[in-house]
């Protein structure tokens, strides 16, 4: 049996539904962070300009404080406890700092020198630094968190890979060849009749073997994909999944370009892992394969019909974990969504290739 191979159909309104379903990107804050921050630089390099001129210590101190309060405004638009957050935070807080340092300069030039409780002052300023300095330190360590995760999750999915590897030679392969000894050695002390028999079920069972070792070696690395391309190797992992699980699983293809080979590997790792988790754990009986390319995007999905999304709380695995790892790795977003008729589509989109 082979996979269903079929021109893919135009879907403009799905697409939109799936543009006007899609939540709302919050611009509005990262945007006044900015321009904030934008211009606290600004009144700071002024507030600079004038102190190593010694210009107008009113001005000085009217611009410090601009400069000041914008970074610690850009602070309060700047939500979140990623890294980035933090690193960004940090880098605020450094500015406002020095904004009040040339504000306490420019007070202690005003008083002539003749007010020291102006110098107290310096210590507000020094904790606006040591908190900055805490911020820059927590995001770093949020980095190597993030570093350790990501390592730590790619190791495990790679020995839990191995394990599966493992135990399909140990409880297929090697359990059949031993029962082709078995075979042979009882034929072998027979008539030529039983031996006869004997060659018979021994072939049998190295065939299958063949067929078993072909699809590991497809799973470890596809032949099809360096020779004949993304497509092809998709459409022959479809293939072996419909003769191994009976399943109806339609290929549905649009002709993609070739693309970079760690990219094609990537997606189609991502597409394999989809498959899997669709025929092992959706209880689908139909799933559907897509490749298509749209001006601003190449896309594959695997859609099925099975039990759906899982419930709130799940705890995803080292496969949903290394699907998403490949799909940033090449700069693809991975979207896991319920799909319209039932079930659940895992979507990939890529950029389009640059072509010169």
């Amino acid at each position: 049996m082979t996979a269903n191979t079929r021109p893919a159909p135009a879907r403009p309104a799905r697409e939109a539904a799936d543009r006007a379903t899609a939540p709302a990107t919050p611009v509005a804050s990262p945007l006044v962070a900015r321009a904030l921050a934008a211009l606290g630089i600004a009144s700071l390099a002024t507030s600079t300009v004038i102190e190593l001129g010694d210009l107008h210590q009113v001005a000085e101190m009217a611009t410090g404080a601009t400069a000041g309060a914008a970074f610690l405004l850009a602070m309060a638009f700047s939500r979140g406890v990623e890294s980035r957050v933090l690193q960004w935070r940090g880098r605020l807080l450094i500015g406002a700092g020095m904004s009040a340092l040339l504000v306490v300069a420019a007070l202690w030039q005003l008083t002539e020198h003749a007010a020291p409780r102006v110098l107290f002052l310096l210590v507000p300023v020094a904790l606006l630094f040591a908190t900055a300095g805490l911020a820059v330190r927590e995001a770093g360590v949020q980095r190597r968190q993030a570093h350790l995760r990501e390592l730590r999750a790619r190791l495990d999915g790679q020995e839990a890979e191995r394990r599966r590897w493992v135990r399909e030679l140990h409880d297929d392969t090697l359990q059949e060849l031993a029962a082709v000894m078995v075979v042979l050695g009882s034929a072998a002390g027979n008539g030529p009749a039983a031996q006869q028999q004997g060659i018979a079920e021994a072939r049998e069972l190295v065939g299958r073997q063949i067929q078993t070792l072909r699809r590991l070696i497809a799973q470890m690395r596809p032949l099809a994909l360096d020779s004949l391309g993304l497509n092809a190797a998709i459409e022959d992992l479809g293939r072996h999944a419909r003769d191994a699980t009976q399943l109806d699983i339609a290929v549905v293809a649009e002709p993609l370009p070739r693309l970079p080979a760690e990219t094609e590997i990537a997606l189609y790792r991502v597409v394999q892992e989809a498959l899997t988790n669709a025929m092992r754990h959706s209880g689908a009986s139909s799933i559907t394969i897509r490749t298509a390319v749209h001006p601003d995007a190449l896309e594959v999905s695997v859609t099925d019909d099975g039990q759906g999304m899982p419930a709130p709380g799940f705890t995803a695995g080292h496969g949903l974990t290394g699907m998403r790892e490949r799909a940033g790795v090449v700069g693809a977003r991975l979207d896991i969504a319920a799909a319209a008729g039932g079930g659940t589509e895992v979507r990939l989109r890529l950029p389009p290739p640059v072509t010169a």
